[in-house]
């Protein structure tokens, strides 16, 4: 099941909000699109809001990357990793 929001983000717009929450740019490599690759997917929700009681509670990109970085911070903090 699919956690998206039925609406999409472009790579660079979700690369711009890490940016924004890591304070400092990351590192691009700009390359064509793959063979194949369509020109856009969207995640939609429906299946999941209908099997589980829950729903998302952001679906701003700043929060959610925000929220991410910190999470992953806190654990490269305690020696976990997670790759």
């Amino acid at each position: 099941m699919n956690c998206g929001y039925g609406q999409g983000l472009s790579v660079l717009e979700v690369l711009d909000a890490v940016d924004r929450a890591n304070g400092a740019p990351v590192k691009r490599m700009m390359e064509g699109r793959r063979a194949g690759d369509p020109p856009a997917l969207v995640a939609g929700n429906q299946r999941l809001l209908e099997t589980l009681d829950w729903r998302p509670t952001y679906s701003d990109i700043n929060r959610i990357v925000g929220d991410a970085l910190a999470w992953e911070k806190r654990l490269m903090e305690r020696g976990v990793t997670t790759a």
